[in-house]
């Protein structure tokens, strides 16, 4: 995948034909048919890895695909489908680019290189060459009134040895279908009658321009020594801007809740679409610009200079103001022409529902005849609702082509294109629709759009000796098709061949009127050595490439590249490097120890992709010689020797080989436990001169241990090291889980050679997660069939399953402990599948269940949960528990109890029923009760009934069942609870007070005499307070509620104590009597109470 992204990128950023795809060394087979190998590619690497088969676009075949699939489709080619790089399938027979990849040692020391410009000169402070453009000039825009600059200008620089010099020309294109070049007029500037025309260090000022006499192309051309080229053609664009009229806008009249547009009406100017509009609103404290982001009912299209109000509500009533900038000048000046005031009016209105509708000159596309590489506006517009949300607007391409998603904006009302591309031609429809679901009618629009000449291959620099032939070719793209013509010097070549200035049997022309322009030159003489220019021309302008053609002969040097010393090892290959630079290319011999020696032919393995070679010595293609499967013996001096017919030339190195790589530690198999930390040796013994590396691979994909990163995922448990320490080359795993499991590889890496060891790191533990887990009831029964598959048992056999189950987001219960490997049926021995049958889930209850399996090691992750099951329904089965009641307000009767939760009800329509009779009655009476109230600070729920008579404290007998819908569930234990007691009228008798001690009083009193009816005393509450008057008048009454405390006390009891009281005080005490079986404080307490004095001595 990394090696995709790669790719993807310089196709990306280098690709400039999108339609073009590139050939890779994909191949498919016809059997297994349908199944594409990397052809070339060592036998191990050669199947594509399944994590790439999400780059296809085009699906592969299949078997069923092989009678009618065409047999020339078999190549894996790349290309784009306009948003990303990924893979087709095409055909081999045509031309197009190719990706290959090759080892750095096969790039850098068995491959022919191309001849640089310095190719032949000894100084390499000093280079000589041709000019090659660094800047080349651009149209230059002027606006009278708008641009401060009374003047314009063209830049031309180019780089070269010696510096270059200018000249410019005027050029007369005449723009059609086709495009002739009329002889070039030069530009003189001393000889200009108004001198208002300078060159300045290559640039080209013309002061006032004027339309009429500087409407022209202008070429510029740049020369030394060794030539001449030329530039592009540019022009100056002569723009216009006028003013707005000073007489007011009509006011428009608008109904709220319907669409409005207000056009910017901009005055006169050109050239086409080189506006901006922004729109404001005047408030108060001046202009306000409108805020688009925040309101997506509020639009401003530059295709079609409006602001549009999909519903005008009355805040957006005032008085609107436009703007405009010529947006090839950049920035607006702050002088920018302005509208006059434009007066909206919106109405109140009652049709508050508008349906959507696509205005008529929508989709528009701005700017209306775009050109390649601008920035590209599609815009849609409707009216429509927006109260209850935005309108959504969709597009789609009518070709079914995705459209990227990045070029979606101003909510998706605009498709924006940055970079405007050929692939992008097509027609656009957009769909609109309401927060209602109602649709506007979609429209549709064709971009077309045009492009200046491109080079998809450009001139380059050439390098040849004398003799050799060269093709050059200019391949050019451009909408409408470009001419591509050939310049030698600054000079056409096919006037120079139609003049004989050049020799027509060397110079083989093919002007690119209907594809690429070639120029082959045969025996090259060192008069050919030029400067060439590709000129590649349309309707819209030129585009020029150029490179130098130069042709030497001289005899061989190794002044440059001298040969260095190599050092190889025992059993590996070295490669003597023999770089001689001559012309003609020279004849290279050999010798070792003075001796001359033939070299063989080397070869490539096609399974490992290695260069082999048949004997000790092979010549390599770029001339260089391979020693292969050193021995010591081989170690010495060698010498290469350059001879063409201008001379020859000698250099020598010596080659030392050393002792091999000793491996003294290496990776074994091993079994570990999960978890733990993990040490996998790998060391090596080299001599004391050599450096040694040592990298580690995971089933072939690099461990980089300065990012923790394994096949571009991170690790949250497991951390990998290499330590910097005596075991420098070991791997620490730790923490190692069951995914880390696998083959390492430690590659032990020289200079001089690489040794790769592998062994198995096998993790034993838990077994893995189960798989699959199906459930289904039985129809009939209250059991739940459980199917799943048996997952790894990672070194050790699975003893026993757990089967856990979740109702709702709850947690998860286990509801099968222990299910023994051998009580569990095998449905398929292939597949691993098991089943079991569960008798104990509750019923009519949506569960998810999984399991777990356990060995020696332990109990594995849980598997999957499975997809919800509803058991079946039955009538309630659980008693209801602690049916109690009692208290009350007098005349009813207080039930209570703990409810059932609701995986017990078993059934839809869940209810109680309290049934209930006094106990000296024989009918019993039954009440349902669907949602009893919830007792507070309590886990009960309570019925209230109020009886037909007041029987104060009498017995009734109680019981509670559940019901649903299936039927009654058990009833509960028969209870005696007591219907409330009358409220108390006498109070706590004979109360007495002593003191026990400087701060506490015993207080005593006897019962309240009570009548059956009151039922009996809970409890009392003793009040105390300073008395300030006497105990029993009204005014203590007022003390006691402002200064009073208490002491409440539970149970039949006849005295209590006070502590903390002050010393030598006088207390007032009074005792109350807490009525009710409720031991609750919030129940009623009797306002009765009997009332005495102490002192605190």
């Amino acid at each position: 995948m990394e090696q995709h992204r790669f790719v993807s990128d310089w196709l990306q950023a280098n690709a400039l034909d999108r339609a073009m795809r590139w050939f890779t060394a994909g191949t498919m087979l016809n059997s297994p048919f349908g199944e594409f190998i990397w052809t070339g590619y060592p036998v191990e690497s050669r199947n594509i890895p399944p994590n790439l088969y999400s780059l296809w676009f085009d699906k592969p075949p299949t078997a069923a695909d092989q009678p009618t699939y065409p047999v020339e489709r078999n190549k894996l080619v790349y290309g784009t489908n306009g948003t990303a790089w990924g893979w087709y399938i095409d055909v081999p027979s045509q031309a197009r680019g190719y990706i290959c990849q090759a080892k750095s040692l096969f790039a850098n020391k068995l491959l022919p290189q191309s001849n640089p410009i310095d190719y032949g000169q000894m100084d390499s402070n000093n280079i000589y060459r041709g000019p090659c453009f660094v800047e080349q000039p651009v149209d230059a825009w002027f606006v009278p009134g708008i641009v401060v600059e009374n003047f314009v200008a063209f830049g031309c620089f180019a780089n070269g040895n010696p510096a270059p010099n200018y000249r410019w020309y005027k050029i007369g294109f005449i723009s059609g279908q086709s495009i002739v070049v009329p002889k070039r007029t030069l530009v003189e500037p001393l000889l200009s009658p108004t001198g208002r025309i300078s060159i300045s260090g290559g640039n080209l000022i013309i002061h006032q321009p004027q339309a009429s006499t500087d409407s022209e192309y202008y070429q510029c051309e740049a020369y030394n020594d060794f030539g001449s080229i030329l530039s592009r053609t540019a022009k100056i664009v002569f723009g216009q801007l006028e003013t707005f009229p000073k007489h007011p806008r009509k006011r428009r009249v608008a109904l709220a809740y319907q669409s409005v547009t207000i056009p910017c009406d901009p005055p006169a100017h050109s050239p086409r679409d080189s506006l901006i509009y922004a729109f404001y609103m005047k408030k108060d404290s001046g202009l306000e610009p409108v805020v688009l982001p925040a309101r997506p009912g509020v639009f401003v299209s530059q295709a079609q200079a409006l602001i549009g109000f999909s519903e005008a509500t009355t805040q957006d009533s005032g008085i609107y103001v436009c703007m405009i900038t010529m947006h090839q000048l950049g920035s607006r000046l702050s002088d920018s022409p302005k509208s006059p005031d434009m007066p909206l009016t919106v109405l109140e209105s009652n049709q508050r529902i508008q349906e959507p509708r696509i205005y008529d000159s929508f989709p528009a596309i701005w700017p209306s005849d775009p050109v390649r590489g601008q920035t590209v506006r599609i815009e849609c517009f409707a009216g429509g609702s927006v109260q209850s949300g935005p309108l959504e607007y969709t597009w789609r391409r009518l070709d079914g082509k995705p459209i990227p998603i990045e070029v979606y904006k101003e909510f998706n009302r605009v498709l924006e294109f940055s970079q405007i591309q050929p692939e992008d031609q097509g027609v656009y429809e957009c769909k609109v629709t309401d927060s209602m679901g109602s649709q506007a009618q979609p429209k549709s629009v064709s971009l077309q759009i045009k492009a200046w000449p491109y080079f998809i291959k450009t001139a380059s620099d050439t390098i040849v000796s004398i003799g050799e032939t060269v093709v050059m070719v200019c391949e050019a793209a451009g909408i409408p098709e470009p001419i591509q013509m050939w310049y030698k010097n600054g000079e056409s070549v096919s006037e120079l061949l139609a003049q004989g200035k050049l020799d027509s049997a060397r110079y083989t022309l093919m002007d690119g009127t209907t594809g690429p322009a070639s120029l082959q030159i045969s025996q090259t003489i060192q008069a050919d050595s030029a400067m060439f220019n590709c000129l590649a021309v349309n309707s819209l302008g030129s585009e020029a490439s150029s490179g130098e053609l130069r042709v030497l002969a001289f005899a061989p040097t190794f002044q440059k590249n001298p040969m260095v010393p190599v050092d190889g090892m025992v059993g590996q290959s070295a490669v003597m490097v023999c770089q001689p630079e001559a012309a003609p290319a020279p004849t290279i011999s050999w010798f070792f120890q003075g001796n001359a020696i033939t070299p063989l032919s080397s070869q490539m393995d096609p399974n490992t992709g290695e260069i082999t070679c048949p004997g000790t010595y092979c010549s390599l293609p770029n001339g260089n010689l391979l020693v292969f499967a050193l021995t010591k013996v081989q170690a010495g001096l060698y010498a290469c020797r350059a001879e063409n017919q201008f001379g020859s030339a000698k250099t020598s190195a010596y080659l030392d080989v050393i002792d091999p790589l000793v491996v003294i530690l290496r990776p074994h198999n091993m079994i570990v436990e999960v978890n733990s930390t993990v040490i996998v040796p790998c060391r090596a013994q080299a001599v004391p001169s050599l450096d040694v590396n040592y990298a580690w691979f995971y089933e072939d994909v690099e461990i980089k241990f300065d990012r923790l990163d394994l096949d571009a995922r991170r690790y949250e448990k497991t951390q990998f090291f290499r330590p910097f320490d005596r075991n420098y080359g070991f791997l620490h795993i730790v923490n190692i889980q069951m995914s880390d499991a696998g083959r390492y590889a430690c590659e032990i890496q020289t200079p001089l050679s690489k040794q790769r060891e592998e062994g198995y790191v096998l993790v034993a533990g838990p077994p893995g997660p189960c798989a699959g887990v199906e459930a289904a009831t039985v129809p009939g029964t209250e059991l739940v069939v459980v199917n799943w598959t048996k997952g790894a048992d990672h070194l050790f056999p699975t003893l026993f399953y757990q089967i856990e189950a979740q109702v709702d987001d709850g947690p998860w219960i286990m509801v099968v402990s222990r299910l023994n490997e051998s009580a569990s049926i095998q449905l398929d021995k292939v597949s691993n599948r098991r089943t079991t049958t569960i008798a104990n889930l509750y019923s009519n209850i949506l569960y998810r269940l999984r399991v777990r399996a356990a060995n020696v090691k332990g109990i594995g992750e849980p598997s999957a949960a499975s997809r919800g099951i509803i058991t079946l329904p039955k009538p309630p089965t659980k008693v209801v528990q602690n049916v109690s009641g009692g208290g009350g307000k007098h005349g009813t009767l207080v039930v209570r109890w703990e409810p059932l939760p609701y995986y017990e009800h078993n059934g839809n329509s869940f209810h109680y029923v309290v049934r209930w009779r006094a106990k000296e009655d024989l009918e019993y009476t039954d009440t349902v009760v669907y949602n009893p109230m919830v007792v507070e600070n309590d886990t009960k729920v309570q019925l209230t009934i109020t009886l037909a008579e007041e029987r104060f404290y009498k017995p009734y007998v109680v019981s509670v069942r559940g019901v649903n819908e299936i039927g009654p569930g058990p009833e509960s234990d028969r209870m005696i609870i007591m219907s409330a007691a009358r409220v108390p009228t006498n109070a706590p008798r004979n109360p007495q007070a002593s003191m026990l001690n400087a701060s506490a009083l015993g207080v005593t009193w006897d019962p309240p005499l009570l009548s059956p009816e009151e039922g009996p005393v809970s409890g009392y509450r003793i009040l105390y307070w300073r008395r300030g008057v006497e105990c029993l008048s009204l005014a203590s009454d007022i003390e006691r509620w402002e200064q009073g405390q208490r002491l409440t006390l539970y149970g039949d009891v006849t005295s209590g104590t006070i502590i903390g009281l002050d010393s030598d005080s006088y207390y007032c005490i009074a005792v109350q009597v807490k009525w009710s079986l409720n031991i609750f404080f919030s129940n009623f307490v009797s306002h009765c109470f009997a009332a005495t004095a102490t002192r605190i001595q």
